[in-house]
């Protein structure tokens, strides 16, 4: 019996200190559209997810920039447990007018470079690969993003912690509006 319950302990700790690897890709091309993501456990568990459906979701009150004020720490959070496996970012764009393909291809390089040096000041990648391609007197946008995250499993328990009580309300030392400081003092 005892050794069934070491064993219990041993697995419940490898599994919470075990890599969750995320993989997240989207293309769009000028007839299709594709968003996947894949959640895999020691590369045997593989689910797919397809995150939008057609159900209705409620709207928030909170909406905008206090929304993410509110939710700021916790996005660092998050930005700082994930491990970056690799993020592949291709763009093929394409006007009729060369003069016109040429600038859209000097922007787009410009607002990748710095989104992609902005994630580099904050995190590591192992494998990076991003391009912009200019096809002329062709009509054409193909965008390949692709995108593999990994996280501990302990983490995604303490992000789902965080996320009740956000849910819930409340923080730390919340009181009622009609009570008092003084409420269980003798007079």
């Amino acid at each position: 019996m005892k050794y069934l319950l070491i064993l219990i302990l041993l697995l419940t700790f490898i599994l919470l200190l075990s890599y969750i690897k995320f993989n997240i890709q989207f293309i769009y091309k000028t007839d299709e559209v594709k968003f996947e993501m894949s959640i895999s456990l020691f590369k045997i568990f593989n689910f797919k997810i397809k995150p939008f459906s057609d159900k209705k979701r409620k709207i928030n009150k909170k909406s905008g920039f206090n929304q993410f004020y509110l939710n700021k720490d916790f996005l660092n959070y998050i930005l700082d447990k994930i491990i970056l496996k690799q993020l592949t970012w291709k763009t093929k764009i394409g006007f009729n007018d060369a003069f016109l393909t040429a600038i859209v291809y000097g922007s787009i390089w410009s607002i990748k470079s710095v989104l992609i040096s902005f994630i580099l000041t904050n995190k590591e990648i192992e494998y990076l690969d991003f391009d912009v391609e200019a096809i002329f007197n062709k009509e054409e946008l193909n965008v390949l993003f692709n995108c593999i995250i990994r996280i501990r499993m302990v983490y995604i328990i303490i992000i789902w912690i965080k996320i009740l009580r956000m849910r819930k309300g409340g923080g730390k030392n919340v009181r009622t509006s009609n009570r008092r400081a003084y409420a269980y003092n003798n007079e």
